[in-house]
């Protein structure tokens, strides 16, 4: 048997944010990862931050995650190609700019400098983008950052403060006595420790119900892709036309899109990541969305798999049932999270609570949690046209 203050499970982005973070004040941390570390949706993310105007819930976090993202690559001695060019929503059809007006009212309350433009000035931002481009929601604030480097930026980093990862091993079970957190089983060995953080992405929920914990969330497959480099088009991270794109500094156009499918995840074992016929639909809006671009090489094309909530908000949260136990899913959009959440969770272990804003993100306001949340998404496989 070995020792560790802090066991995480799941060795993405949060995983490896809260470890270092935990690592830095000197907390001894091992990261369980049932295979490679970030071999999963961290590295293959988009790479955006958003501010989370639309989500008041989460929207502090995110600017705070805003905040320590500007000092990132100081803070872990690597590159993470952070690109702080702003953030633009394009309205290609009249349904779109109808949608876009109603979210920019939630986006005004929020003290973030957000702008309703006209197509005229969103392509400016996006000069490549089609002509009759509507208008957009534009602030100049948040970026995008390379998923892979950043990824790695954070595992080295943890591992330089001391931390240990253990690949291909899975946790198998969670050690409770007494009511509290006293270790974590894996094929091979236990771990005691008293602090526990299971953020297993797409598994959070099966880790949680190991000990009896009901936490709502569901695994979804979401297809991206990447064109070959080109010359530079525009800095911000863009999202228009049912895409979510950014350029890379290599010149790459990184983009992936929906709609997403329902999946079923195995505790142990990596979900299968086909590609699907939605490659042959995004392909065709990337065309449509840059007529320009429309001739351009695709270099590469891969399917993750990211974890949703109902409410498409973060759940974070140290239980008090067992005691010691933290929870944490990110919803789908992780990577631009991952400082200010990895960073809580840090506090949560070390201290039993955070100053950070996250009281509004536990479990409970899902008291009365619809449980045909899942069905009603319609995320059924199969279920577009392409």
């Amino acid at each position: 048997m070995t020792t560790a203050d802090v066991v995480i499970i799941g060795g993405g982005i949060i995983g490896l944010s809260s470890g270092y973070w935990l690592a830095k004040a000197g907390a001894k941390v091992v990261i369980l990862e049932k295979g490679r570390v970030g071999w999963e949706a961290s590295s293959r993310a988009t790479g955006f931050l958003s501010l989370r105007g639309e989500q008041p819930l989460e929207s502090p976090l995110a600017v705070e995650a805003e905040r320590l993202w500007h000092t990132l690559d100081a803070e872990l001695g690597s590159p993470t190609e952070w690109n702080a060019g702003g953030r633009l929503w394009a309205a290609t059809t009249p349904e779109e700019w109808d949608e876009l007006q109603e979210t920019y009212k939630l986006f005004s309350e929020t003290g973030i400098p957000f702008r309703l433009i006209e197509g005229k000035e969103a392509r400016k931002i996006v000069p490549c983008l089609l002509e009759n481009v509507i208008g957009g929601i534009h602030t100049t604030r948040s970026g995008h950052a390379n998923p892979q480097r950043t990824t790695q930026a954070f595992a080295w980093a943890f591992v330089r403060h001391g931390g240990e990862i253990l690949e291909n091993t899975p946790a198998i079970g969670i050690v409770t006595k007494a009511g509290k957190v006293a270790g974590v089983k894996t094929p091979d060995l236990v771990i005691e420790t008293a602090t526990v953080v299971n953020c297993a992405g797409p598994q959070v929920g099966l880790v949680a119900e190991m000990v009896g914990v009901n936490v709502p969330v569901a695994a979804a497959r979401l297809e991206a892709m990447v064109t070959v480099p080109l010359p530079p088009l525009f800095q911000v991270a863009l999202v228009a036309h049912g895409l979510s794109l950014r350029q890379a500094r290599r010149g790459n156009i990184h983009f992936n899109g929906g709609p997403h499918e329902w999946i079923d995840v195995e505790l142990t074992k990596s979900p299968a990541k086909p590609n699907t016929p939605i490659i042959r639909n995004m392909a065709r809006r990337l065309a449509e969305l840059f007529p320009s671009l429309a001739n351009v090489q695709v270099l590469r094309s891969w399917g993750g798999v990211v974890e949703m909530t109902p409410d498409v908000n973060c759940i974070i949260e140290r239980l008090d049932e067992p005691d010691g136990l933290i929870i944490a899913t990110t919803s789908g959009h992780g990577f631009g999270m991952a400082p200010s959440v990895g960073l809580a969770i840090s506090e949560l272990a070390l201290n039993g609570n955070t100053n950070l804003p996250i009281a509004s993100l536990g479990l409970a306001r899902f008291a009365k949690l619809d449980p045909k949340w899942k069905q009603r998404r319609n995320w059924t496989p199969g279920n577009y046209n392409t």
